[in-house]
Order: C-alpha cells, then structure tokens, then sequence
C-alpha cells in the first residue's frame, strides 16, 4: 500500500474464521471507526465503535470477540472496494435519503475513506453507491477533484 502508512490493526480469529480489525478513522474526541476485514470473501465486513484511548494492539482475544459482537454489518448504503495497491476503502453514502427525489440532488454523495491505510477521504458530490461499479469508485480514489481533508 502506497502513500501515508498503515493503519493500526490487530487480527484474530471468531468461529473459525480470520479477521483483521482496523482502527479505521478517530475523531477528535478520540471516538474511532473500527472496522472488521474476513479472509474468507464471501463473509460481510463489520464496523463498530472504538473507545477513546483504545489501542488495537493492546486487546485480548476476549476484548477483539466484545467488539466483533458490538460491530453491525455494513448497510445498503456502504460498499468496500480495494484499490490496485491493495489498499481498503469504505465507500459511504451521504446527505439526506429524500434526496433521491430530487429536491435536495445537490447535498447527496459519497465518502470514500482508506480503512487500511492513512490516505485523504474523497468526497464524490452527487454520486450514489447504485450508480457506480467499483472500478469507477476506485478511479476516483485520489483524483484531484474531489478530494477533502481526511478527519484523521
């Protein structure tokens, strides 16, 4: 993976299957993004949240399941895409639900934040996760236009 590093992350196993947990995103207030990655395809990525002050490395086994099972399922309205580095972004949309009416067209769009690595978040104004593949989505990771400071 290219540009900014690696993320702080810390693998594990649940039920027989591989995971590997990043510490996706922090707020100021330290509240993090923690995001749940299987080895095995075919199974949903998990997202919960992360305490202030927690640092991946540090947790137990016991701790890594708690936060695998406070995590929720990616919704329809999130998509992962890997880039050519390899590198795992979460596709978000944004901006009101209503706004596919057209009344508010202009407010929606999509977040596509580096999970793996600390890269600038790419803010796509308009787009929807319905009307772009993951090639297209994956193109725009890093253009010029488009991109917004990262919340990091």
């Amino acid at each position: 993976m290219t540009g900014g590093g690696a993320r702080p992350r810390r693998s594990g196993r649940i039920d027989g299957a591989s995971w590997t947990l990043y510490d996706a995103a922090r707020a100021p207030s330290g509240l993090g993004l923690g995001y749940f990655v299987c080895d095995d395809p075919e199974v949903a990525d998990r997202r919960a949240a992360l305490p202030a002050g927690l640092a991946l490395p540090d947790l137990d086994d016991e701790a890594f399941r708690a936060l695998w099972e406070a995590g929720r399922p990616l919704t329809a309205t999130e998509r992962r895409v890997v880039d050519e580095s390899g590198a795992i972004w979460l596709a978000q949309g944004m901006g009101p639900v209503w706004a596919e009416g057209g009344s508010a067209a202009g407010t929606t769009g999509l977040r596509l934040r580096c999970i793996s690595a600390r890269r600038p978040a790419v803010e796509l104004n308009g787009a929807t996760l319905s009307g772009m593949s993951d090639a297209e989505l994956i193109a725009r990771v890093g253009a010029p236009e488009g991109v917004a400071p990262s919340s990091d």
